[in-house]
């Protein structure tokens, strides 16, 4: 059997359904992922700028590694984000779940976002908690 039908078979007759992603769903939207040989990674030391203690000792550092992603504000979503929330829509996932922070699936249509590591669109407040959208 095909593995589309069979994927398409498998989700008609689960329950519920959730969609678990990470940066190869948004790489065709132009954003480099964290980890392969050209990712954000190679050019930044997880250690220095990935962790929050790393912002509390040195916010400008990070913040200026941070200007580089700033590419994210400008990518669209791509088929594979509009499918999935057409899937939500019509029922068949209930959720997705993802380690992005593009804010790609929402703006593709989905509504129920679980971000694991946060939204790019959203900064908080380390002093008093508030959240504030970036545009």
């Amino acid at each position: 059997m095909n593995l589309i039908k069979k994927a398409a078979e498998d989700i008609s007759k689960a329950k519920m359904g959730i969609a678990l992603t990470g940066a190869g769903i948004s790489t065709e939207s132009g954003i480099p992922d964290f980890r392969s040989k050209d990712g954000l990674w190679s050019r930044y030391d997880i250690n220095e700028y990935g962790h929050i203690d790393s912002f509390k000792k040195n916010p400008a550092k990070v913040w200026m590694m941070l200007r580089e992603m700033i590419s994210l504000m400008n990518a669209e979503p791509n088929p594979a984000h509009y499918a999935l929330a057409e899937l939500e829509k019509m029922g068949y996932i209930k959720a997705v779940i993802t380690q992005n922070v593009d804010n790609l699936h929402q703006e593709a249509g989905s509504k129920n976002v679980i971000e694991f590591h946060g939204n790019f669109r959203r900064v908080v407040c380390m002093r008093c908690g508030k959240k504030k959208g970036v545009d």
